[in-house]
């Protein structure tokens, strides 16, 4: 699954980091022509992602535990073809992340939203700890 990882730090500082953005070809109904095209391309410009994030974190008053996101529930119109599974953690000092997993609508939303579970305990126990 292509993995999206948002990290805000106070108020308005957002950087978006992506990583295996080329597994989204594995997915036949998410590499087809336009779709992929369009889909990588928000990816690799990261300003949809920094408001999907911002929104999604308004909407949620910033603390919105794991959200999963469906097809037209998604706000990035690129993203319409696919599932959006979102964690938050709290990294201390007022700064706070998002880990985000972007995939197909069939993708196994039990193992991706226990595995963001996963992450978001272990990075908020490094986090604390430090």
């Amino acid at each position: 699954n292509e993995v999206a990882e948002a990290i805000k730090a106070g108020g308005e500082d957002l950087q978006i980091y992506t990583s295996g953005a080329t597994n989204i070809f594995r997915y036949p109904e998410l590499s087809e022509g336009d779709k992929a095209s369009k889909l990588i391309g928000t990816l690799e410009h990261k300003e949809m992602l920094q408001e999907f994030v911002s929104e999604v974190n308004t909407e949620n008053g910033g603390d919105a535990g794991i959200q999963v996101y469906i097809g037209d529930e998604t706000p990035v119109q690129s993203m319409k073809d696919c599932s959006v599974v979102t964690a938050n953690y709290d990294l201390g000092g007022g700064l706070r992340g998002t880990v985000g997993i972007i995939g197909p609508k069939r993708m196994d939303y039990e193992k991706v939203v226990e595995t963001l579970k996963n992450m978001r305990t272990q990075l908020d126990d490094v986090f604390k700890k430090s």
